[in-house]
């Protein structure tokens, strides 16, 4: 996947072994198929359990990613649900940054609220 900000998340579902990350524009993330839905288990950044949940909506225009965070030190844990839009035309990202565009994979754009902002974490 590429966001918005032309980061890529890859996520292996082979079993591979990951090596440590150099770039700061790539994330290799292992993963499994769990029914429809493509689950990783990761650290948090804090250092706690992490999972991401990513599934497709039924028309197959929205990824849903729904983050699972182990937050250690309170026992509360976080759940932050995303919902990312295929936009109607990649034109858009391949003349904002012609070499990390890939014409032929759509680019995933966060949804907003109709006032514009953000959905709040969930």
């Amino acid at each position: 996947m590429t966001e918005d900000q032309y980061r890529k998340l890859l996520l292996y579902t082979d079993g591979r072994l990951i090596p440590k990350q150099t770039d700061n524009n790539r994330e290799e993330i292992s993963a499994h198929w769990d029914g429809n839905h493509l689950v990783s288990d990761e650290k948090s950044p804090l250092g706690g359990k992490m999972s991401r949940v990513y599934e497709l909506s039924e028309d197959g225009r929205q990824l849903y990613e729904t983050l699972h965070i182990d937050n250690g030190r309170s026992g509360t844990p976080i759940t932050i649900k995303y919902v990312y839009d295929i936009p109607a035309s990649d034109a858009d990202a391949h003349i904002q940054n012609p070499e990390d565009s890939d014409p032929g994979r759509p680019t995933l754009k966060r949804r907003t609220q109709d006032d514009g902002s953000t959905p709040a974490p969930q």
